[in-house]
């Protein structure tokens, strides 16, 4: 699939006219990272707009203490490190985006992008869209964090369920980084869900089994 293809079918790009996305598509740059790989960091200068169109990345903010927090998982068709920066200075990134499995990513320059999103009052709805979505997802993780670990991990998995379906291809490190836990804990609990059939696990991967009663946790009232 081509680069115009792809973005004709991503939001919300989706939005712009064949010519639009045609100028788009050209000055775009496909780039591929293996696994483990680091797409930005943290302060790195920022200049680019991104859309994963294979692959996941996880978007990552350090603590104080120098410890990895996953802040997002970016499936397929979506944009990052770009809705975190608008409306503000821009400079720089405040996250690091690292592939979780070898990704094929879209890469325009700002400059593109903010040609697009000026000219096309549609593409600014669609941004702004967007920019709610995560700031919901944002607002969501911090008060999650107050909740016990086996809640945390019930309302991740409800919330990945929703992007990827059933089958889940996170690892037990990955959970624990994204509810801000050590592995062990995470494991753990996981046991506990796998012992009362909610999911099943293999190796780099989990399946939902029965989400009524990992949403009845979620609903609990401490």
């Amino acid at each position: 699939m081509s680069a115009k293809q792809f973005l004709a079918q991503t939001h919300p790009f989706k939005v712009l006219p064949g010519v639009e996305l045609d100028r788009l598509a050209a000055r775009a740059q496909l780039k591929t990272y293996d696994k483990g790989e680091t797409i930005y960091s943290e302060g790195d200068p920022a200049d680019s707009v991104w859309v994963l169109i294979k692959g996941r990345i996880q978007i990552f903010k350090y603590t104080s203490q120098g410890r990895p927090l996953a802040i997002e998982s970016i499936a397929p068709g979506e944009l990052f490190g770009t809705l975190c920066r608008l409306g503000g200075d821009g400079r720089q990134y405040p996250c690091t985006a690292i592939a979780s499995v070898n990704s094929d990513i879209i890469q325009l320059s700002d400059k593109e992008f903010l040609a697009s999103y000026n000219r096309f009052p549609a593409l600014v709805l669609g941004v702004c869209s967007l920019c709610s979505q995560r700031l919901q997802a944002v607002q969501g993780l911090s008060c999650s964090n107050q909740e016990p670990v086996e809640k945390r991990l019930a309302m991740l998995l409800l919330k990945l369920e929703e992007k990827h379906g059933a089958i889940l291809p996170f690892t037990k490190r990955e959970l624990a980084e994204q509810v801000g836990t050590t592995v062990e804990t995470t494991i753990r609990v996981m046991s506990r869900f796998q012992k009362k059939g909610w999911i099943a696990s293999s190796r780099g991967k989990l399946q939902l089994k029965a989400l009524a009663p990992i949403q009845k946790l979620v609903d609990a009232v401490c």
